[in-house]
Parts: C-alpha cells; structure tokens; sequence
C-alpha cells in the first residue's frame, strides 16, 4: 500500500475521525455505504481506468487492513488455542 507522509494525511484526520465516530455501533453496511460513496466520489469520470482506479484502491485498503489487523489477530488467536492441525 502506498504510503502517504503525515502532512498529506493531516487534511483528511479530522473528516474521517468524525465520520468514525459517526459509524461506531453501526451496521457494516453504514461502513460499506461511506468507502463506496467515497470512492464514487473521487472518481474523476465514469470511464473503465478510472473506475478500475477506485477498485484497486479498494482491493489494495482491504489487503492492507487484512495484513495489518487480521493476520495479527489470527496468529495471536493460533497461539491461543494451537494449530488446527
């Protein structure tokens, strides 16, 4: 995933901790609802590379998060309770 430096990331912390706090206790779909209105909105013209732009942005958040937080959480949990095998 490409990182960004904090000074670009700084505009966007106040908006997005706000829509955060927004969806806490909410439903998964309030969270799918906000990522695609988002993403809908960034693309610059309904055209396939642009589009196709916005789901690789997608796909790259979602192997990010998975990396960051999932793979973690399945390894403590593996540790935990010991291998399936």
């Amino acid at each position: 995933m490409p990182y960004t430096t904090p000074a670009e990331r700084e505009p966007y912390q106040r908006a997005l901790r706000e829509i955060a706090e927004l969806l806490a206790d909410k439903p998964k779909g309030h969270l799918t609802y906000c990522v695609y209105f988002l993403a809908i909105q960034w693309i610059p013209k309904k055209c396939y590379a642009d589009i196709s732009a916005a789901v690789g942005a997608l796909e790259d958040a979602a192997h990010e998060l998975r990396r960051r937080h999932l793979d973690l959480y399945e390894n403590e949990k593996l540790v935990e309770n010991g291998d399936v095998f």
